[in-house]
């Protein structure tokens, strides 16, 4: 199809950059740090500490990801009212963080449209932070533990 477009047509779309670590191999073991934002960063798995279906579908389905890749560990994660943070530790060459992000996403929008087909869950893609080391790592474990108690000062930040 692009192939077949004049330049001005080509012009009208954006250029996408690519979010991930440039030269960084994503397929050989590391931990990393996702962040997922719903479609248009909308509330639609409840609060913090009363999730609602959809909640539930999306935190129940980090305890799938291990059963379907087993060479990955989810060490930690949260599920907020319009995204969902994890630590995932890939321990075993050949496996991709994003193939693991994809089947999760996947996953959630498939249970998630047996109960409101309509819905588009999630923003295209997602934001990951290669963990460097020990204290990057302390870090984000306890940011990924203190984001439901500093909901509201969050840039994601809506009332669910």
């Amino acid at each position: 199809m692009v192939e077949n477009m004049s330049d001005n047509q080509l012009e009208r779309f954006p250029i996408r950059k690519s979010p991930r670590l440039k030269y960084f191999d994503y397929s050989k073991p590391h931990w990393y740090f996702v962040t997922i934002c719903t479609s248009k960063k909308r509330c639609i798995f409840g609060a913090p500490e009363a999730l609602s279906a959809h909640g539930i579908i999306a935190k129940d389905a980090f305890l799938e990801i291990p059963k379907h890749f087993p060479n990955v560990a989810v060490e930690k994660y949260v599920v907020m009212p319009n995204h969902v943070h994890a630590m995932i530790a890939v321990n075993h060459a050949g496996t991709e963080l994003p193939l693991v992000v994809g089947h999760y996403k996947a996953y959630v929008t498939k249970q998630i449209h047996l109960i409101e087909p309509a819905l588009t869950v999630w923003q295209t893609s997602f934001h990951d932070h290669v963990i460097r080391n020990q204290a990057d790592y302390l870090r984000i474990w306890k940011y990924i533990d203190t984001n439901p108690i500093k909901w509201t000062e969050d840039c994601f930040f809506c009332d669910p």
